[in-house]
């Protein structure tokens, strides 16, 4: 009967469609929970319904490259949300550089980023996608539930209030509290923002990620408080970069099933350090956990001396603290992808989209744009050498330069880049990549790696290799740049970024595993099967107990350079609170930064939103300059004679100065001197925590900024 064969293409559809319903209801569930645990519900609704009005640009934008494929929309809101922020923000900029402060430039932006993105749409039609199906959207939307999983807890313990004060979790002391210092200070309305640890300097960083929460901040003050308004930023980061990953795997796996688990094991299981150090502790007769607890699980082979090696951190860390490098990384990985499904690479239009596409991952994290560039161009010439393309090389190659251009002097116009140091970057083999390089690579990569080489198995087979010539020349690249570059002044920062792209290089090798053995027969897919799930109950732990530590508040003992938890007693948040209120937005407010170390470095910047002379930003180089300053302010702090104390604090351009713990255990004459000198250093704060100082000086006449 005709009616039969109609039947069973219903039901299947009419499955799919409860399958797709119950996982988005699964992940709203989650995602309502997470914002719940950040803070106050409608709150984190409105400054979520801010972010998606941000994503409509690049939404639009997907949706135009895409729109002759099918399944164009499921794969537009993979990769659209995060495009929209970057673009919308790329606008927000040219507003605020103009001078606008109005919140009302968060309405405009999107709509100024979408008119202008409308060229693109020429670029339609001469792309190829998968397939993508409703399959796709439960699959990618159970995924997505990783996210909540991943960063609920932690998040929400993130500035947590409890009966002794307020507690900030080492890792996020690092990132967060760093990015709390970044917003306060470009909310400020400075153009480009002045730097808060050096006097009379431009803030070398790449802040434009944190700009819109800088004018969210600007206008609502702090309600929010800008902790939580972060986390939900954060939060939105995390899931926009996990369905990117998605969308960038689902072109070389074609099981959505597979795709989505491949995903999930790599942010999971990445690597087998847990593990190892609980069997350590375990033939030792000792129990693990106490050790454990005490540990940065997820940097074992640098931690522990017989390694000795390259720090690499899992995906899932990605999620936790790094926002800015998650917009790079898809924005490097959306032009080697375009490069990947253009029919035809002999399109100056492509190239452009390209470039501009690199241009916004240089704007994002300079670091990881170079190696994406890279990637970029050795995809194009994978494609277009073996064709003899030259002319076309050279014009694509000249098309894409121009917005990397364009984008190199925004970057120095803003003063991204701090060239007043040496080199920032040295070139030659990485000796603390090398040290033991085969366990550390083994401990670090282990898991996914073994995933890897099972897919790798099956794509030989079929003679598949040159299908997944995207993810090769990535994960070749990253090992040059894990092995033969360095960053003096960050010695890890190599192996974050290197390990990071590898992660991802790897994932859909992995995904074609799971697929492979999901198809197999018999004992084939016995034994595979059996092999991923040791693999899997091996490569746990790690992850596992990090983010057991990462939300870990309670636990208020020492790491080796740092407290596992700071705690800001409530006398530390009143004193905090009054140098917010009390003193104007260009205050220069000094605390000595030596003695507080790695605990406490952004304590002013981030906490009392204010700049001080000299700090130690362990997330700024080169550092040289802030040493010497910082060893000038240290001076200060030993002065035994008020006027030498005093006039070193006119010649560091000091408003105000800060006697807390650290400095009154270090600096036991400093108090007393500065007291029986009232005429020199007002008292302007006390409440036994701490003492704040106005330093008197004719602002006209002082050489400061």
């Amino acid at each position: 009967m005709p009616e039969s064969g109609i039947i069973w293409p219903l039901t299947l559809a009419l499955a799919h469609s409860r399958q797709t319903v119950a996982a988005v209801a699964a992940l709203a569930v989650a995602c309502l929970a997470t914002l719940y645990a950040i803070m106050p519900l409608w709150s984190g609704l409105l400054l979520i319904t801010a972010l998606a009005w941000f994503a409509v640009p690049g939404v639009v934008l997907a949706f135009s490259l895409y729109r002759s494929q099918p399944g164009s929309l499921v794969a537009a809101l993979l990769c659209g949300a995060a495009w929209g922020y970057v673009l919308s923000s790329l606008v927000l900029l040219a507003l605020w550089a103009t001078g606008s402060r109005q919140l009302t430039m968060v309405i405009f932006a999107p709509i100024v980023a979408t008119l202008v993105i409308l060229p693109a749409r020429r670029l339609a039609g001469t792309l190829d996608l998968p397939a993508f199906t409703r399959a796709d959207g439960a699959a990618c939307a159970l995924l997505l539930v990783t996210v909540p999983l991943i960063v609920g807890l932690p998040f929400s313990h993130v500035g947590i209030d409890l009966p002794e004060g307020r507690a900030y979790r080492a890792y996020f002391t690092a990132d967060f509290v760093w990015e709390m210092a970044v917003v306060a200070e470009v909310s400020k309305g400075d153009m480009p923002p002045r730097n808060p640890y050096y006097t009379d300097d431009q803030l070398h960083y790449y802040w434009l990620m944190h700009l819109l929460p800088a004018v969210e901040h600007r206008a609502f003050g702090d309600t929010p408080r800008l902790d939580q308004l972060l986390l939900v930023n954060a939060f939105w980061s995390a899931l926009g970069f996990v369905a990117f990953l998605y969308f960038f795997v689902r072109h070389f796996v074609d099981k959505p099933w597979a795709a989505a688990l491949a995903c999930v094991f790599v942010l999971f299981c990445s690597s087998f350090e847990g593990t190892e150090r609980i069997w350590w502790h375990w033939s030792r007769g000792e129990a693990a956990l106490p050790f454990l607890r005490m540990l940065n699980i997820d940097a074992v082979t640098s931690w522990i001396a017989a390694y000795g090696g390259m720090r690499v951190d899992g995906l899932h860390r990605l999620l936790l603290y790094q926002p800015q490098h998650q917009a790079s990384y898809i924005l490097g990985m959306s032009a080697i992808l375009l490069l990947h499904q253009a029919r035809n690479l002999v399109r100056v239009g492509l190239f452009l989209a390209v470039g501009a596409f690199v241009a916004g991952s240089m704007l994002f994290s300079s670091f990881a744009a170079l190696m994406l560039a890279l990637m970029a161009a050795a995809q194009a010439a994978w494609r277009m050498i073996p064709a003899r393309q030259w002319r076309g090389m050279v014009v694509g190659a000249t098309a894409a330069a121009l917005p990397m251009l364009a984008a190199l002097a925004l970057i120095y116009g803003l003063g991204y880049v701090d060239t007043s140091g040496g080199n920032l970057v040295v070139i030659g083999l990485n000796s603390l990549a090398a040290h033991n390089a085969f366990i550390v690579i083994f401990l670090s990569f282990g898991p996914v790696l073994i995933g890897a080489a099972i897919g790798l198995g099956l794509v030989l087979r079929v003679q598949s290799l040159n299908r997944f010539a995207v993810p090769s020349l990535m994960l070749a690249l990253s090992a040059v740049f894990y092995f033969f570059v360095d960053m003096p002044d960050h010695t890890y920062g190599v192996g974050w970024h290197a390990g990071k792209l590898a992660f991802i290089a790897l994932t859909p090798l992995v995904g074609v595993a799971l697929q492979g053995i999901g198809a197999a027969q018999g004992s084939a897919r016995l034994i595979g099967a059996a092999l991923m799930t040791v693999v899997t109950a091996a490569a746990l732990p790690t992850v596992l107990v990090d983010l057991y530590n990462t939300q870990d508040v309670w636990n208020r003992g020492n790491g080796p350079a740092y407290r596992w938890t700071v705690l800001l007693t409530r006398g530390e948040l009143e004193g905090l609170d009054w140098i917010k209120g009390g003193t104007f937005k260009s205050a220069r407010v000094q605390i000595e930064p030596t003695v507080r170390g790695r605990d406490t470095w952004a304590y002013i910047p981030a906490f009392a939103e204010r700049r001080m002379s000299s700090g130690l930003p362990i997330s700024m180089i080169p550092l040289a300059k802030y040493e010497r300053a910082t060893e000038q302010i240290r001076q200060l702090y030993q002065s035994t004679d008020a006027d030498q104390a005093y006039h070193s604090a006119l010649r560091h351009c000091i408003d105000y100065l800060v006697v807390g713990p650290p400095e009154r255990e270090a600096y036991r004459q400093l108090e007393p001197l500065l007291d029986q000198h009232r005429d020199l250093f007002v008292p302007a704060f006390r409440n036994g925590t701490l003492t704040v100082y106005y330093v008197p000086h004719d602002r006209a006449q002082a050489a400061c900024p």
